[in-house]
């Protein structure tokens, strides 16, 4: 975290947003006392595509090997044998 005066960051302020953008905090003083705090902002989440989900997921069950009811019971009692 770097401080500085109010005044230092006008004359530095295209350095001090340098700063703030590779994720460094800057706080800007008044008369000794903090005044302005500069940090960079959290990533804006990107959309998540439902419908391209949708379909991946519709691929993936179609490519899956099916099993009846009976089997699946099966497949599990023998699972509990061990």
């Amino acid at each position: 975290m770097r401080h500085v005066t109010i005044a230092e960051a006008k004359e530095h302020f295209d350095e001090l947003i340098a700063l703030v953008r590779e994720g460094e905090t800057v706080v800007l003083t008044d008369g000794g006392q903090t005044a302005i705090e500069l940090k960079a902002t959290p990533p804006v989440p990107k959309k998540v595509d439902i419908e391209a989900l949708k379909r991946d997921l519709a691929e993936l069950r179609a490519s899956m090997p099916k099993f009846t009811a009976e089997e699946l019971a099966q497949y599990r009692r023998e699972g509990q044998k061990g």
